[in-house]
């Protein structure tokens, strides 16, 4: 291994030695030693991150790629709607604009058909973060001019669990681009340096081309300009720097760029308190808290044993809230002002770790919500690109010892217990309760992580106790958290007997956020159960739809006015307001023409609607059902009915009705009682508690030569369920006939 040496300063009248970090006077290895070394790096973090390609489309994922419909083809209109959309596509109000990062999804989905299958999109992530590993090698190479530490630096880097957010979850693919652009602009501007002519306008463009890239990508990307001055005050060459500022200039047009087409966004950041509670803490308190979770983030990269997908409120304690919390604040500031002062003092003798001091504070400005707010207090993501930063300080005091073999299995035998800890972490990733249940146990407190844990419960069979109870605990951490509210009154509507708390917890909701759509629409749909309050109801309805005019919840309305007499035509006009608004919408056809079959001399029209909620999914089998119900009533019509019902049940095999209302058209059809005692036996075995099945399945079976004994026992069967005494003069009257 080769010493780390210092770099002397040049003599009067010397020129300095160019590159100033770039090795040179050593002879460089050769693309085969290179290549073996990262090799065995990719071996490593194809191992860590193993276990990570089943983890699904949690968390954000779920709406950022599961439900961003500009990915699902790759058309003119979806390309246009990602560069002139945000990255929320639902939500003007996240402020976030990264096109390529969104281009790469719909090259996951569309053109290399992963759709919703989580393993393709894992795959990138991986091979993108593969390629992170190399321009930190080479990165390293730079800075230390020698390879193992840079060997070093890259696996202490590319194998740290802290990483796992950006890697293993999807959507930290915008740290992985971004980062990929800021590291791939360094390396080109050192190159320029020390280039001429066509070579050096080719370093810059490529230079200029990785920060369109990573700016795209993520706004993050940002901080390349103030990387690349960095790095030219520490191996500065005064005599060079007009010949440096063109490579200035020409970053320029990249932020020029990014503006304009952001400009046309036109949605500032709306921040929510529980996502981040700086939002209402004093500019005092907000900038120590922020300090503080620098060097909470620092210290995990030092000590990762308990990571986070969340550190929502109350995970983070504002300065002056815990005495506890403001002596880490406190302690925080003064090792970050020391870490300055150590940078500015090693700036001529200790390059690189002046580097790589000035590297973390740089990359972790953005998100540091220092000089502005952003949309989360804190996260294990923000460590992508600055925890190069704090693995280069680490890898330059190791390389300070004498020991060096010593060092070398210190190295490697962190990097194997960095990759166990990764391929643990992986775990948690796995699926939306591994993931909100590990982040409830790292943050007891964490309002965020026990609502998403309570959502996760809910779809699990016999885990709705335990959802309501994960949500009234967000509620005790913070009782204005509105999305908690909603959530809470979602639950308890499925609870027999708990819809009046329902009630109360939707208008919980309304109270603190009055424009809260799914609130208003969530209450109507309760209220709407309670017949005495059905007005209420349609005012819900109403206000919703003053917030938003949505076809889904004119349809909602429509189906209410339909049940309070009166107000047909109104009922009508917002299943008609519906199709207006959306024409393929077969579900409002299909309650139209419900309606439309109730109201006298309108039945041809309620067929048309079923025909052409029909054309729109052929597989709405209830619109098959009540096809053949209209046809049932119209004279000739017979066997279009009996066609609709089998249709009904090819759909849906378990449709009682449509097995009962087939049996019914069979039986007045000359050859058919056959099958329809086996559509009436289909309807009792559906429903064996149901007299009526029974009565019916036992008259048709009386039709039928030799069908009496079936006939009394499913007539004895109906009056065990339901003792008619009718019933019991019919089954001893023929039993006194011998049919028994």
């Amino acid at each position: 291994m080769t010493r780390i040496r210092k770099l002397n300063k040049p003599g009067p009248g010397q020129r300095p030695v160019a590159p100033p970090a770039g090795g040179t006077g050593k002879v460089v290895p050769g693309w085969r030693r290179h290549g073996l070394r990262l090799a065995l790096l990719w071996a490593g973090m194809l191992a860590a991150y193993s276990n990570s390609f089943n983890s699904g489309l949690i968390f954000d994922n779920a709406f950022i790629i599961g439900g961003d419909p500009r990915i699902r083809a790759v058309t003119l209109a979806n390309i246009c709607a990602i560069l002139n959309g945000g990255y929320w596509h639902t939500s003007a109000g996240s402020g976030l604009y990264r096109p390529l990062t969104t281009f790469t999804y719909l090259l996951n989905y569309a053109v290399l058909g992963n759709g919703s299958a989580p393993a393709g999109y894992h795959w990138v992530n991986l091979a993108l973060h593969g390629v992170n590993v190399a321009l930190v090698y080479s990165l390293g190479i730079l800075i230390f001019e020698t390879m193992a530490p840079a060997w070093a630096l890259a696996a202490i880097w590319g194998l740290h669990p802290a990483l796992t957010e950006s890697v293993t979850n999807i959507v930290g693919r915008a740290d992985l681009l971004s980062t990929m652009g800021v590291l791939a602009g360094l390396l080109c501007y050192v190159k320029s340096a020390s280039a001429t002519g066509r070579s050096k306008v080719g370093w810059i463009t490529a230079m200029v081309a990785a920060q369109t890239f990573g700016i795209f990508s993520k706004e993050s990307a940002a901080v390349l300009p103030a990387i690349l001055l960095l790095y030219d005050l520490l191996w500065r060459q005064r005599d060079k720097w007009r010949e440096r500022a063109p490579a200035y200039l020409a970053l320029i047009l990249p932020f020029a760029l990014f503006f304009y087409t952001r400009s046309g966004l036109g949605a500032a950041m709306r921040i929510g308190f529980a996502d981040n509670p700086l939002v209402g803490a004093s500019f005092l308190a907000a900038r120590l808290t922020a300090v503080e979770v620098i060097g909470k983030l620092s210290w995990l990269f030092a000590w990762p044993a308990r990571l986070s997908a969340d550190y929502s409120y109350n995970a983070v304690p504002i300065f002056g809230t815990s005495g506890g919390e403001n002596i880490q604040a406190l302690l925080a500031l003064a090792v970050s002002i020391g870490a300055i002062a150590l940078a500015i003092a090693s700036h001529d003798q200790r390059k690189p770790v002046s580097f790589f001091i000035g590297l973390f504070f740089l990359a972790i400005l953005p998100s540091s919500n220092l000089f502005f707010l952003i949309g989360t207090i804190m996260a294990d993501r923000f460590l992508y690109l600055p925890s190069i930063g704090l693995a280069g300080c680490l890898v330059w005091a190791l390389w300070r010892l004498k020991q060096r073999q010593a060092v070398a299995i210190a190295v490697v035998l962190a990097c194997f217990a960095l990759a166990a800890r990764t391929y643990a972490r992986n775990i948690d990733w796995q699926d939306a309760l591994s993931l909100w249940h590990s982040a409830v146990d790292v943050s007891p407190e964490n309002c965020k992580a026990h609502n998403n844990l309570g959502i996760a419960l809910l779809p699990v069979p016999g885990r709705l106790p335990d959802a309501i109870e994960e949500f009234q605990t967000a509620l005790r951490i913070y009782p204005e958290y509105t999305e908690t509210h909603f959530n809470l009154a979602s639950a308890f509507a499925r609870v027999p007997g708990k819809l009046p708390d329902a009630i109360s917890e939707y208008q919980a909701a309304l109270r603190i956020y009055p424009e809260y759509l799914e609130a208003h629409s969530g209450l109507a749909q309760a209220l709407a159960r309670m017949p005495e309050r059905r007005a209420e109801a349609i005012a819900e309805y109403r206000a919703a739809l003053e917030i938003k005019d949505s076809a889904k919840l004119r349809n909602n309305l429509g189906v209410l006015l339909a049940q309070t007499p009166g107000r047909t035509s109104d009922a009508i006009s917002e299943y008609q307001a519906a199709l207006r608004l959306e024409p393929d919408n077969p579900e409002a056809h299909l309650n139209l023409g419900a309606f439309l079959a109730q109201v006298p001399g309108r039945l041809n029209d309620a067929v048309a609607e079923y025909q052409s909620a029909l054309r729109l999914n052929p597989n709405l089998a209830e619109a098959h059902f009540n096809l053949g119900n209209a046809f049932a009533q119209m004279p000739g019509h017979a066997p279009d009915a009996i066609a609709e019902f089998r249709q009904a049940i090819r759909i849906r095999p378990d449709y009682i009705e449509a097995h009962n209302n087939l049996a019914i058209q069979l039986v007045q059809i000359p050859g058919q009682l056959s099958e329809a005692v086996s559509e009436f036996r289909e309807v009792a075995r559906l429903r064996p508690r149901d007299p009526q099945a029974h009565t019916n399945l036992a008259r048709t079976l009386l039709q039928i030569p030799g069908g009496a004994p079936e006939a009394i026992a499913e007539f004895e069967k109906a009056f065990t369920i339901s003792p008619d005494p009718g019933l019991r003069q019919m089954i001893d009257s023929l039993v006194a006939h011998g049919a028994h």
